[in-house]
């Protein structure tokens, strides 16, 4: 698995690489770039293949931005294509025409990436295809999502944990929709105007729980621990408020749901330990009691 992970690295790094310099004005060969980057001039090949109408061939061989991107690529757009090179296995087969839309800085972007895992199998290539343009045009979505009929305004298709999600409001109200229980979309003609401030949730969001109403969990972490929470935020908008003589931690996690935030301290019992909400704590404590009389 880590060779995997490994290879998705290097492969994203040294494509962005090569996006760079072509970002520069720079016209270069499958040559000089295999010299460089110590690969094959057919790896080379796939390579600038993968960058598809963003790349353009010269009659002399060498390779050059395409005119609508030169000099137009922020290195923000840059820092994105890394991220999302290495995981195109998250896309559907047409993988071109998204790496395009991902790059093109004239149009927001339909995708947002949260996490590095895989869900098998690939999204459907046509509902997928669908669902960007309605996000791109503003339009309206009628769908069946677990058998009931819905109407959707599209924001973003969002992976999260490996998990494609569809973001979309309903009835004024921010939800998620699992990609794959959505059925019998079709695009309506009827148009909507985004909201900024729907936008800006889903971007700070760390997952795809949302809601404008969230609740403060306190938590203690044994001393033991408490080093694998210092080093990374492993709960929602996880502060430290904290540190505790004897090593330990108190620290704050704002969600929106319970399950947003149970499966991850049944992770780490017996070592996490919720401080408040009560209930939320007895709840824990509950499962925990039920797993065990059923064994």
């Amino acid at each position: 698995m880590k060779v995997v992970s490994s290879e998705h690295e290097t492969l994203a790094f040294r494509i962005a690489a090569i996006l760079l310099k072509l970002n520069l004005g720079d016209a270069l060969s499958r040559q000089a770039l295999a010299d460089e980057f110590k690969v094959s001039e057919r790896t080379i090949y796939r390579d600038l293949n993968r960058l598809g109408g963003i790349v353009d061939k010269l009659e002399d061989g060498r390779y050059q931005i395409a005119p609508a991107y030169r000099g137009k690529l922020t290195s923000k757009d840059l820092e994105s294509f890394a991220r999302l090179t290495g995981v195109d296995q998250l896309f559907p087969n047409a993988s071109q025409r998204f790496l395009v839309a991902l790059l093109d800085t004239l149009t927001h972007s339909s995708y947002l990436i949260k996490g590095h895992h895989y869900e098998e199998p690939k999204p459907h290539d046509s509902q997928f295809i669908q669902l960007d343009e309605a996000i791109q045009r503003q339009r309206i979505c009628l769908l069946s999502y677990a058998g009931k009929p819905r109407t959707l305004m599209p924001y973003r298709l969002v992976n999260s944990k490996g998990i494609w999600y569809l973001a979309a409001t309903e009835n004024q109200q921010l939800k998620a929709f699992t990609f794959s229980r959505i059925s019998q979309l079709s695009i309506s003609n009827d148009s909507f105007s985004p909201s900024a401030e729907i936008q800006a949730e889903i971007e700070s969001n760390e997952d795809i729980w949302y809601s404008s109403d969230k609740t403060e969990v306190l938590l203690t972490v044994a001393p033991q621990m408490a080093y694998y929470f210092l080093r990374r935020k492993l709960l929602p908008q996880q502060e430290t408020i904290k540190q505790l003589e004897n090593g330990g931690l108190i620290i704050s996690s704002h969600i929106s749901h319970a399950n947003q935030i149970l499966p991850l301290i049944r992770y780490w019992i017996p070592h996490v330990r919720i401080i408040s909400p009560a209930e939320l704590q007895l709840s824990l404590e509950n499962e925990v009691n039920q797993y065990f009389s059923a064994t």
